[in-house]
């Protein structure tokens, strides 16, 4: 056996005897270092813990007293009976290498420490592209002294993976008109968990259709109810406003109660509009909407009465001219007429009237 390989044969020796036990805790927790009593032979008499080449804690059966060092002053403990070690309060400085000395002999056994943040509770934010066809997520979160940290997605009523900080969504994903998935994150490193908010609507909600005005009357048509329809699917949180006459429009809801008495005349003559409008934008105006209650009652009854009036009278007319030719009286003006068949009753406002051309004025 050469000298060289008898070195490396010590040295892989050594290694094999000094165990090295890793533990990590969060910032503010706490570390409890136990003796390993099959290495100890004999009665406890002494023990000093080290962090590194610093004294934590010393206690010597000899002079019956327990001293606590530096940084660990009242947040440490030492069991002289087992020789079990506790720090409480725990701050990225005591990360490093403790090592035990047991009736001052140095045992093989170290605790390496690593003291590390807890992960923040994630946000998820969104970047898209501008026609917000596909969007980036991140998982947000200050990681500093948290590392390494891993991140996890869950998507929809998909399993949790374990994925990078960021992922790419299309608004396809789903095969709808926008992409519904629920989408959640999750941070955890070797002492915490901790998981976002679901985020949902990535791509934003979806803008609506043209509005359109439906209605719906009591019996006697004295009051109905006035609804903004439209297919918002994958658009709620849609705030709906109306605009009677010409009043400034107002936001009240999806539906407007109106009465006849309204306006102050036998029918409520204003028109009604309605627009819908949610975080994509505000949507197109519905046509206006008029005549609730119905037309106004209309004169078309009297106009035909005079109508009517007008066609006799001309009927009458006609009538007395053919029949005046018929009778042989071309020459009579109507006052005649009326002398001849009226009589006495008709004759006054006569005297006026000149005697026809030929006759005598006897």
């Amino acid at each position: 056996m050469t000298k060289l390989t008898l070195i490396r044969l010590c040295f892989w020796l050594y290694l094999a005897q000094t165990v090295v036990s890793e533990e990590d805790v969060k910032v503010g927790g706490e570390l409890v270092l136990k003796l390993d009593k099959s290495t100890v032979s004999g009665n406890i008499t002494s023990i000093l813990w080290k962090h590194g080449k610093n004294k934590v804690a010393e206690w010597d059966k000899d002079f019956g007293n327990l001293e606590i060092y530096g940084a660990f002053i009242n947040r440490t403990t030492l069991d002289s009976t087992t020789g079990e070690l506790r720090i409480s309060g725990l701050k990225k400085t005591d990360s490093g290498v403790y090592s035990v000395e047991f009736n001052s002999k140095l045992l093989d056994k170290t605790y390496k420490l690593s003291v590390i943040e807890a992960v923040p509770k994630p946000t998820i934010t969104s970047s898209c592209k501008p026609d917000k066809t596909s969007c980036t997520l991140t998982c947000e979160g200050d990681t500093t002294d948290a590392e390494p940290v891993t991140y996890s997605w869950k998507e929809g009523g998909r399993a949790w993976e374990v994925l990078d900080k960021q992922i790419n969504v299309n608004k396809s994903d789903t095969g709808k008109s926008t992409n519904s998935y629920k989408y959640i994150c999750k941070m955890n490193n070797t002492v915490s968990v901790e998981v976002s908010e679901p985020v949902r609507e990535v791509f934003g909600p979806e803008a609506f259709p043209k509005p359109t005005i439906t209605s719906s009357c009591n019996a006697n048509k004295t009051s109905c109810t006035l609804t903004c329809e439209g297919d918002t699917t994958d658009a709620e949180r849609v705030t709906y406003s109306w605009k009677v006459g010409e009043g400034a429009w107002e936001v009240i809801g999806k539906q407007l109660t109106i009465s006849k008495s309204d306006t102050g005349k036998s029918t409520n003559s204003y028109k009604y509009m309605c627009k819908m409008k949610n975080s994509a934008g505000e949507g197109e105006v519905s046509e206006p909407f008029g005549e609730v209650f119905g037309p106004e009652p209309s004169n078309i009854g009297a106009v035909f009465g005079v109508v009517c009036l007008f066609v006799a009278a001309l009927v009458s007319l006609i009538v007395w001219l053919v029949w005046k030719k018929i009778k042989g009286y071309p020459q009579d003006t109507w006052i005649d007429i009326l002398r001849k068949y009226c009589g006495g009753m008709c004759a006054k406002g006569s005297a006026g009237v000149q005697p026809e051309q030929g006759k005598s004025s006897s």
